[in-house]
């Protein structure tokens, strides 16, 4: 479901709360519609609210334009079936954070977490306005009308769905991404991409984004590896080590470091929710 229309906006002004893609995916498998009279009463919450639901739905690849569900959001969210209804492990936020950068539907996700990242670890609201504003001069956000106040908002929104507020507020801390502790506030409008305290990765969710990226190809060049230890914050040591660690998990995956060419190669078909369940399988032991 990865989207390529650039994308601003859309979030009403609220974060993503910890229960709210729950309570949609149960909306729409109910057979509700976000256009439904009775939706603010169905959700038990506001109109721009019932927006704001269906936005991050589709943000984090849960829904497409049509209302239908993803396999991945039955995979999660099934009250039968689903691995993590609740968003209880800390492992279904790394797969939400890689599943809203990778879909690309709310679009400066990617930008900042991949492209901006590239170009500085440590950043003020102002130096990712300048970013965005400087791509889109290059003409990089097609089929958008730049508005300064709309990308602030979006700037504001992405940092308060990944920092943590200076005061314990609920309504704050309840924003569903905050436990990756993936950004750090170092002053008051200073902040950084937080490699030392962020939280664990397990390797089988790395891998699950390594699948989503190699476009069916057995051999995935370091560089891709590179760009996917920016989106999860990942040193290169990190990253060696994850590989070690998938290397161990299943004797087909190899990750060759000679001859000056590294590349890591899958021998073996996985289906992506089988790599999912290699995880959510092992906690059941």
């Amino acid at each position: 479901m990865l989207i390529n229309k650039y994308t601003f906006s859309g979030h009403e002004t609220f974060a993503c709360k910890s229960l709210w893609l729950k309570k949609g995916y149960d909306f729409v498998k109910d057979g509700h519609s976000f256009n439904d009279e009775d939706a603010v009463v169905a959700l038990g919450v506001g109109k721009n609210m019932v927006t704001s639901i269906r936005y991050w739905l589709r943000a984090f690849g849960l829904i497409n334009q049509d209302n239908e569900i993803s396999p991945l959001a039955d995979f999660i969210f099934d009250t039968e079936t689903g691995c993590d209804p609740f968003v209880e492990d800390t492992q279904t936020l790394w797969l939400l954070h890689w599943n809203l950068i990778y879909t690309n539907y709310a679009t400066i996700y990617r930008q900042i977490f991949l492209n901006f990242h590239k170009e500085r670890k440590e950043f003020s609201k102002a130096n990712i306005f300048a970013f965005l504003k400087r791509k889109n001069l290059d003409k990089a956000f097609s089929g958008i009308v730049w508005n300064d106040n709309t990308i602030n908002k979006d700037i504001a929104m992405l940092l308060r769905m990944y920092v943590s507020p200076n005061t314990n507020i609920y309504e704050d801390y309840s924003a569903i991404l905050l436990d990756l502790n993936l950004i750090k506030r170092i002053e008051k409008d200073l902040y950084e991409f937080n490699y030392p305290t962020k939280a664990k990765i397990n390797p089988l969710i790395f891998f699950y984004a390594i699948h989503k990226i190699s476009d069916g190809s057995q051999v995935v060049e370091f560089d891709k590896m590179l760009e996917l230890a920016l989106v999860f914050c990942l040193s290169q040591g990190e990253l060696y080590d994850i590989f070690s660690q998938l290397t161990a998990i299943n004797f087909n995956i190899t990750f060759d470091n000679s001859a000056g060419e590294q590349l890591f190669a899958v021998k073996q078909d996985f289906n992506e929710l089988e790599i999912l369940n290699m995880y959510y399988k092992s906690k059941e032991r």
